[in-house]
């Protein structure tokens, strides 16, 4: 047997084992083949599809919950202005001589101010109903929401857009999901909960009204011509 014999390799599910004789001692040395298997490319792409996978469920969900609060803000707006002029138009009733004039014309003494006395009662239920509700507060609350919300959702994008472009490495992208992660996190905790009505509008609007998407030469028209993609080479 010669001093150093090398060249046999048993090869053990991810590892090249070589075998050393020297001076009649057997040295086994193991090199790990996964450096290689990752420079053909196979899991980095593997793992490059899950997290793009990720992104767009997170970005999926992101987009409806924005609109969602946008909804519920139109929705808590909508009912404040409704409840300011019912205040305003009631309070006018109430307190004007005019309707207890007519009420007068038309109507018996004692029927007249049963009719004052119940719009006042109207006015007070009224105003009682918007300090508890407080429509107001509550709707700059989901708008803080959604304005916050809006932020993340067009991260998740620039995310998805530099991850099918592979200008981002994996490690680097991890480092960005777990930061948009952490954002979405917080922003849920102190988020207002929204109704099933606003879920529905929010739904309809980017299902159906396509509140996200152009129509075909719509986004040309909005940008300045030397930025439109439809226009003729001629004309730069």
């Amino acid at each position: 047997m010669k001093d150093r014999l090398t060249g046999v390799r048993l090869r053990r599910r991810m590892s090249v084992v070589t075998l050393t004789v020297s001076n009649g001692r057997i040295t086994p040395k193991t090199k790990s083949t996964r450096g290689a298997r990752i420079a053909m490319g196979t899991p980095t792409d593997s793992d490059r599809a899950l997290l793009l996978a990720q992104a767009r469920e997170l970005y999926g969900r992101v987009v409806y919950s924005h609109k969602a609060h946008e909804k519920q803000a139109d929705i808590y707006d909508a009912r404040n202005r409704l409840f300011q002029w019912c205040k305003v138009v009631l309070a006018a009733a109430s307190s004007g001589t005019f309707l207890a004039a007519l009420a007068g014309v038309f109507l018996e003494a004692e029927l007249s101010s049963l009719v004052i006395s119940f719009i006042a009662l109207l006015l007070s239920a009224a105003t009682l109903a918007g300090d508890t509700f407080k429509y107001g507060e509550a709707t700059q609350r989901h708008r803080d929401c959604a304005a916050r919300l809006w932020g993340v959702r067009e991260s998740y994008l620039s995310l998805l857009v530099t991850l099918q472009s592979s200008d981002l490495d994996l490690p680097a992208a991890r480092q960005e999901r777990d930061a948009l992660q952490a954002e979405l996190e917080e922003a849920y905790g102190n988020a207002p909960r929204t109704t099933p009505r606003a879920y529905r509008a929010a739904q309809h609007g980017l299902q159906d009204h396509g509140d996200l998407s152009f129509d075909p030469g719509e986004l040309d028209r909005l940008l300045p011509e030397r930025l439109r993609q439809g226009r003729d080479d001629a004309d730069v």
